[in-house]
């Protein structure tokens, strides 16, 4: 698991991972939550920001010089999103679970 991971940062220029590094910092601490819930909304925006970046750069075909911001953008968008899961319920696998039920149209 730890190789697979060095392998993507391994993959990724220094700027850009600086800034995936930094925004989803800058995500975290700006959060009122616990110790745990900060640290687990980081890893979710480091991670947001290193699957999305790539497919979302060719599905809009954008310039590959925009993929700083775009990875940017990506780590504080699924920090973001991990912290409105943790902010809605006590437990955040309930909540993701009704929501996928109502996404899915299954009330």
């Amino acid at each position: 698991m730890t190789d697979f991971i060095l392998e993507i940062f391994y993959r990724l220029p220094l700027w850009k991972t600086a800034i995936i590094l930094g925004f989803a910092l800058i995500g975290a601490l700006l959060q009122e939550a616990s110790f745990l819930q900060r640290v687990l909304t980081f890893f979710i925006g480091i991670a947001a920001a290193t699957t999305f970046t790539e497919p979302l750069i060719i599905f809009f075909d954008l310039k590959p010089g925009l993929s700083d911001a775009t990875a940017g953008v990506l780590a504080m968008s699924g920090r973001n999103m991990a912290a409105f899961t943790l902010r809605i319920s006590r437990d955040p696998f309930k909540a993701t679970e009704n929501f996928l039920k109502f996404w899915r149209g299954k009330r």
